[in-house]
């Protein structure tokens, strides 16, 4: 390639791919001989500055060629042994270890306990370390090779992402830590926008301005059309607002003749500065895309339904945990029964703990019930109340399985408030379109079966929490309400430009009102 861009000439031994236009004569265009000449002097072409650049663009791609390299290299350290993965996976799963800011013993300690609150890993390196768990059938390979002697005869690797084919519900645990971490902050962006939506609603039934605007609005559009105010449309769309400034006569519309109406009536008031202070809410809310929010409501809820299946189904997998002078785990409310977590030995620390997961050792299988165990289901109750008023997982401390019984009571809780908090904005929202004429079929379902739903919801939410709900849809928010707040938004700026327009020239609308 090189080769071939010196022989065409390209200084730089490649080519600007681009699209020449294919005129005939340069003259009235942008390019012609005399823009060039009017082209100041200081914008010319600097070849050698050119040169330099690129140059020394040169030598730093190089030095980064160099480092990625290196960094490869200690990747992949040595490259003999039995592989047990192919050498693209392998590639990819040393690079990506590599750049974790801890080991991977530090890693699986970290999976182990669920210690979602180390600083040692960001949520961004979470994600990365979903690509390099071990799929179950590359588990079961590396399993074979646990004992020391067989471990030796691996490669590199494989040695690196051994203790992590070896921890049970390794990915499982990777999900839980960037559910917990990012639980709080995904709840509270979502109802804060939920609020915001609801406080648009409200503004929007409560503007006394805009009614005032709209019933105008209504009698001119109707008197134009039919000769007679009373005649022709009951109700009109926000959207019809902004048709009023097509209609024309000259340089005058009717928009700026309602403008002039208002402002004849009392020349002190400034209503457009009224409707912009009444509908700020609805100003605030421009921008808000309904599916996106929908789309992340959806997660939320969703993340509770790992949660509960991984604390209902797999508790005892998370049992031998226990960081050293923290209480021991234990099952899940609703847990499959049966299987009770194992204790890790009263004088064996966290470290001792974690060689578990070494490859010298067997992951710890489940044991029977202790009187210790009888204990900690006795202060159930005190648990429950514990996380009664507690809305961050973050805060959650105690032995993985711990961890998770209250994760998932603490998820479950921010689930319910979501769904509740949905199920009302929702209905506001359909209210809202109802009462600005935006009523298609499905919105009028919605709004007809409003009050029933409310009348039923208290008996559905007390359903819901004697069963452990948390995990249901809920109502969706209408896509019509983001159309409604981004047509007000542009009347409102259309109004303000028309209404300015008015007031700087009234003694011209006045005579047409006459005395």
């Amino acid at each position: 390639g090189s080769v071939s861009g010196a022989q065409d000439g390209a200084p730089f031994q490649r080519k600007l791919y681009w699209k020449p236009l294919e005129i005939q004569d340069a003259e009235g265009t942008i390019f012609s001989d005399s823009q060039r000449e009017r082209t100041s002097s200081e914008a010319r072409l600097d070849i050698e500055a050119l040169t330099r650049m690129f140059e020394a663009e040169k030598a730093r791609d190089k030095a980064r060629s160099s480092r990625s390299s290196v960094l490869l290299s200690k990747a992949q350290l040595r490259n003999v042994g039995t592989k047990l993965l192919s050498d693209h996976r392998a590639r990819n799963i040393a690079i990506i270890l590599k750049r974790l800011p801890v080991s991977t013993k530090e890693l699986t300690h970290i999976l182990k306990h669920l210690s979602w609150e180390s600083k040692g890993l960001s949520t961004d390196d979470l994600e990365q370390i979903l690509e390099v768990i071990p799929t179950k059938e590359e588990a079961e390979r590396l399993r074979e090779y646990k004992s020391p002697e067989m471990r030796a005869k691996l490669r590199d690797v494989e040695q690196m992402v051994l203790p992590l084919a070896l921890l049970n519900r390794s990915a499982a645990r990777v999900r839980l830590l960037c559910i917990a971490r990012g639980s709080r902050v995904q709840f509270g962006a979502s109802t804060r926008s939920l609020a915001a939506i609801r406080a648009a609603c409200n503004a929007i039934h409560k503007s006394a301005t805009l009614r005032e605007v709209m019933l105008l609005a209504l009698d001119l559009g109707n008197y134009i059309n039919h000769g007679d105010s009373s005649k022709g449309a009951k109700a009109i769309s926000v959207g019809s607002l902004v048709t009023l400034r097509d209609f024309k006569t000259g340089r005058m519309s009717t928009l700026h003749f309602l403008c002039a109406s208002l402002l004849r009536n009392s020349q002190s008031r400034d209503v457009c500065e009224e409707l912009a202070q009444e509908l700020k809410p609805v100003l605030n809310m421009a921008k808000v895309q309904i599916q996106s929010l929908q789309s992340a409501i959806r997660n939320f809820l969703r993340d509770y339904d790992i949660v509960k299946a991984e604390c209902n189904n797999f508790v005892h997998e998370y049992a031998g945990g226990a960081v050293e002078g923290s209480p021991r785990g234990k099952e899940c409310p609703n847990a499959s029964p049966g299987r009770s977590p194992p204790r890790s030995s009263p004088d064996k620390s966290e470290d001792e703990d974690d060689e578990d997961l070494s490859p010298d050792a067997e992951v710890e299988e489940p044991e029977g019930e202790s009187d210790e165990d009888e204990d900690e289901l006795l202060s159930d109750a005190r648990e429950v109340d514990a996380t009664r008023w507690m809305e961050d997982v973050m805060k959650i401390r105690g032995s993985a399985s711990r961890r998770l019984s209250r994760m998932k009571r603490v998820v479950e809780k921010l689930c319910n408030l979501m769904r509740e908090d949905l199920d009302r904005t929702a209905e506001q929202a359909h209210a809202t379109l109802r009462f600005c004429g935006m009523v298609g079929p499905a919105s009028a379902q919605v709004a007809a079966a409003a009050t029933a739903s409310t009348q039923s919801g208290s008996a559905a939410q007390s359903a819901g929490a004697a069963g452990g709900g948390g995990g249901g849809k809920g109502k969706d928010l209408p896509p019509d309400l983001e159309v409604l707040l981004q047509q007000l938004t542009e009347f409102v700026k259309v109004f303000k430009h028309h209404w300015e327009e008015v007031r700087a020239d009234m003694s011209s609308y006045q005579q047409f009102f006459g005395k």
